[in-house]
């Protein structure tokens, strides 16, 4: 399968290489050094940039993740707050009904009112819905 390379083709690379003279080469030479050297020494700054830039684009997922993560946790945190003011709210009023007695702290004569339904708790500013 290896062709035979043309006649016309070594001629024309026979003929470019007829037109460059040893300065030529000497410039070709150092640029190539030159340009070398300075890839190695910024090396570590270009994997620096181009870890930057990775991170870069996978913040948007991660900013995602986290939102919602926050979102889930708060919700646990409120639930779970509500929840144990309701049972350390119960458990006290039985503590004190088994203690005082159940017209303990009523007027005489009084009747007995069923609690008050308690408003939902207003959010601060910071949280969110």
């Amino acid at each position: 399968m290896t062709e035979q390379l043309s006649p016309d083709w070594l001629t024309v690379v026979a003929d470019w290489l007829a037109d460059i003279d040893l300065l030529h080469l000497a410039f070709v030479v150092a640029a190539a050094v030159l340009a070398l050297r300075l890839l190695v020494r910024l090396w570590p700054w270009l994997r620096r940039v181009v870890a930057l830039v990775e991170a870069l684009g996978t913040l948007p997922g991660f900013m995602e993740r986290t939102d919602a993560s926050v979102r889930r946790l708060r919700r646990q945190l409120e639930d779970d707050h509500e929840r144990l003011h309701d049972e350390l709210h119960e458990e006290l009023h039985d503590e004190l009904r088994d203690e005082l007695g159940p017209d303990a702290g009523r007027a005489p004569g009084a009747e007995h009112r069923p609690p008050t339904q308690r408003r939902p708790r207003r959010r601060t500013p910071w949280s969110r819905p």
